[in-house]
């Protein structure tokens, strides 16, 4: 009769141990990050806090929220986005000047200084 009883009745569900508001954070930041792709400094550090906050909404849990989901989808958009996005930008560069020294030379030029005085400033000895 026990054994009848028992099973009749499902055992209480273990609570939720996920994080919601990792979860938003993580949505929101993958948002930015994937608006942002051009500004490399904001991007790249929006999208892996996107991927990170993603990961850790889970908690002990097994699978992820659906805020969590989008906000991993987005931030690997951004980040990927923000890599292709200037990566092409240098191979443009480098197919249209040749080498990145020639480059150098013409933004020295652009901006009304020679060469030397364009290396003393990015690399100061």
């Amino acid at each position: 009769m026990e054994y009848q009883f028992y099973s009749n009745h499902q055992a209480p569900k273990a609570p939720d141990k996920r994080s919601a508001p990792m979860a938003a954070a993580s949505m929101a930041l993958g948002i930015l990050s994937l608006t942002t792709c051009s500004c490399l400094f904001l991007s790249l550090p929006c999208s892996a806090l996107a991927i990170i906050f993603a990961l850790l909404s889970r908690g002990g849990e097994t699978t992820m929220n659906a805020y969590a989901k989008i906000g991993l989808g987005f931030g690997i958009a951004g980040l990927s986005l923000t890599i292709l996005l200037y990566a092409c930008a240098f191979a443009y560069a480098i197919y249209t000047y040749g080498s990145l020294e020639n480059y150098l030379r013409a933004y020295s030029q652009m901006q009304g200084m020679d060469y030397e005085e364009l290396m003393r400033r990015l690399y100061p000895m």
